[in-house]
């Protein structure tokens, strides 16, 4: 099969204005999602790297409270732990890009019915619920990376849950069932094109 074909000869192609109209979307999208992956693959040399002060930018990644948490300064060591907590997220929405790369890539060359493309969505789809649950436990583990070095009695578990996290989840599980739709319609048209 030649990459440039659809993943399975019983797959309706799409037609030919929305093919173009997916190549040009594509070439963004991907574009974009390499932009983001690039971004995500700095951000752990950046919080070990990033200036110390009162405006220090690791604030604004977990908020502006996290630094309260801090009893003292923001020493190499609370910055190797927060770096280390920021690993986890950024590896599931790194595998939510790679998936988001490859659905458009397959749209890129015409596949958009077909089972490699429902089957990046469906995985694009978990992955972004699986940022939804990380990133909240990712910020309870900041506050403890922060505040790990205050005096006994002073260390701090905050869990946080915002209405971003429940708008991720909803948006996730949205694109997981689209697929499975879609894969569902797509068996049904090569059943029904059997008959035929």
């Amino acid at each position: 099969m030649r990459p440039d074909t659809p993943s399975s000869p019983a797959v309706p192609l799409p037609s030919p204005a929305l093919a173009v109209r997916l190549r040009g979307l594509a070439w963004w999208v991907r574009s974009l999602a390499l932009l983001g992956a690039l971004v995500l693959v700095a951000l752990p040399p950046w919080i070990l790297l990033a200036t110390a002060g009162p405006d220090d930018p690791v604030s604004s990644l977990y908020g502006g409270g996290l630094l309260e948490l801090l009893q003292g300064e923001m020493t190499p060591a609370v910055r190797a732990r927060l770096a280390g907590v920021t690993v986890l997220p950024v590896a599931v929405a790194l595998a939510a890009l790679w998936q988001l790369w490859a659905l458009f890539g397959a749209y890129r060359r015409g596949d958009v019915f077909g089972p490699r493309p429902l089957g990046h969505m469906r995985r694009f789809g978990w992955a972004m619920a699986a940022l939804a649950l990380v990133e909240p436990l990712s910020r309870s583990l900041a506050s403890v990376a922060v505040s790990l070095d205050n005096p006994p009695g002073q260390r701090q578990l905050v869990v946080t849950l915002g209405s971003h996290d429940y708008a991720l989840l909803m948006c996730a599980l949205v694109f997981v069932a689209v697929a499975r739709v879609m894969a569902e319609a797509g068996r049904l048209a090569a059943e029904n094109e059997g008959f035929v």
